[in-house]
């Protein structure tokens, strides 16, 4: 019975830690203790008590998901994706326009999407033409929505 709590609490656990802090390890290694609490309640208590503790672990994370569904806009996460900024710092929502003229650094290979700093910022953007490596600079020559279209600086 030991071994039940410990696997449903440590799964609980870090179900709720996933939450607060979001990349999916976490939740899956939850998950999976979830399951082996129930299977170990299959084998330990029988078929009744392993039904009812499967029933007990299902509404629980029903529970949990609704509540966590509630509490998620206050996360970091939540209020990354309420304000448009992505986690890695990035603005989803700025004016892509505004950005046109603007010089800055590739990040990232740009194949022809990747990363750039510009303005100090760090955005996803789309090379006009040919492939720009990492570290070059780069300048912006179009907005459209959330797509920033740069090219190499001569």
């Amino acid at each position: 019975m030991d071994t039940i709590l410990l696997l449903a609490g440590a799964g609980f656990l870090l179900l709720l830690t996933e939450m607060f802090l979001p990349g999916g390890v976490l939740g899956v290694v939850g998950s999976l203790l979830l399951v082996a609490a129930t299977i170990v309640g299959y084998v330990e208590l029988g078929p009744l008590w392993g039904s009812g503790l499967l029933c007990v672990i299902l509404v629980g994370v029903l529970v949990g998901f609704c509540i966590g569904m509630a509490l998620f806009p206050r996360t970091a996460a939540g209020k990354a994706m309420t304000l448009g900024r992505s986690l890695g710092g990035g603005d989803l929502l700025a004016s892509s326009s505004s950005l046109v003229g603007s010089e800055g650094v590739a990040i990232t290979t740009l194949r022809p999407a990747g990363k750039a700093l510009i303005n100090e910022r760090r955005f996803d953007v789309v090379a006009e033409g040919d492939f720009i490596e990492a570290k070059a600079k780069i300048v912006v020559i179009a907005g459209e929505g959330a797509r920033v279209v740069v090219r190499k600086k001569a």
